[in-house]
């Protein structure tokens, strides 16, 4: 046989092997894709330790009865994992415990999502147990019994609970805003510094201090009341004692927030303790804590702040 024939039956042969392995692969391309468009404005999640229902409003989520305002970026994920569900392989179909109790579907710790839209349901999914990846979990979609491997941290993003999901901005301002800072601490020395005027003419002022304002260390004190988070949220009628250290007033456009801040002092026979803080503002009816590192600006004296 001619070396020539040789070769073209060799590369016929190649090919032959190429297309069959190509059509196994693709049978076995077991890849399957849950997808919308639509733009949810609800997001139902029942849990083994209580039920989550997020709701739009504007540019908000809000979260149960209470209308907690959730943060944004964990509801945008939820969003994002929702929209488009990659299952990798369909494992098995819940049939009966023994498959049920493998992949935790049990109520124990099985989560379901309900993702809606204007009333209208355009996803449903129920997430069991992680993958021994982390990055993977086990869930059917639709309402369907099939349970699949799908990708993606899903039972991070929605195991959550209300603290977790909750915002601790408790309220959040432009620094140009801002045209004045006062400060009545519980010795009733009362200050005020404001500003006027635009960016490039801006007129400082200091009432209740005989000193002469350096103009950045006024702006810098101003700029960093632009915004206030906390660490924890308490009911509006959590008693949590403690006595006033100090109110607060910061004048923005069209409104003046107002803040109380009271401290419980430590223990003078507890080396370790220190004083804790806590506070309520006109931009929320809940208390919250308010971290230590957070106080500096609150304990500024006229002094801090003169040339």
């Amino acid at each position: 046989m001619k070396t020539r024939k040789i070769v073209l039956i060799t590369a016929d042969l190649f090919l032959l092997v190429v297309g069959i392995v190509q059509i196994i692969l693709a049978s076995r391309n077991t890849v399957k894709k849950f997808t919308f468009n639509e733009e949810p404005d609800s997001i139902l999640i029942e849990k083994y330790d209580g039920t989550l229902d997020l709701v739009k409003d504007g540019d908000k989520w809000l979260i149960n009865s209470q209308k907690y305002e959730a943060t944004l970026s964990s509801v945008d994920s939820m969003v994002t994992y929702a929209k488009e569900i990659t299952a990798l392989d369909k494992v098995a179909r819940l049939s009966n415990d023994a498959v049920i109790n493998k992949y935790e579907f049990d109520s124990s710790n099985a989560i379901k999502v309900t993702v809606s839209a204007g009333g209208k349901e355009l996803r449903t999914f129920t997430l069991g147990k992680d993958a021994t990846t982390g990055i993977q979990c086990y869930a059917t979609v639709n309402g369907d019994n099939d349970v699949y491997l799908i990708d993606g941290d899903y039972r991070y993003v929605f195991d959550k609970t209300v603290d977790e999901l909750r915002s601790k901005t408790v309220y959040s301002v432009e620094s140009v805003d801002i045209s004045s800072v006062t400060l009545m601490p519980a010795d009733g020395s009362t200050w005020t510094v404001s500003r006027h005027g635009d960016a490039q003419d801006l007129v400082w002022s200091i009432t209740g201090a005989n000193i002469t304002l350096d103009s950045q260390k006024a702006a810098d004190w101003l700029n960093s009341f632009n915004a206030l988070t906390t660490t924890k949220w308490y009911d509006t009628t959590d008693t949590l004692g403690g006595v006033l250290y100090t109110k607060a007033e910061v004048g923005v456009t069209g409104k003046t927030i107002k803040l109380d801040i009271y401290v419980i002092p430590a223990d003078p026979e507890d080396d370790d303790a220190s004083d804790q803080y806590y506070a309520k503002c006109s931009e929320s009816p809940y208390w919250f804590e308010l971290p230590s590192y957070n106080m500096t600006k609150y304990q500024k004296t006229p002094e801090d702040l003169q040339k």
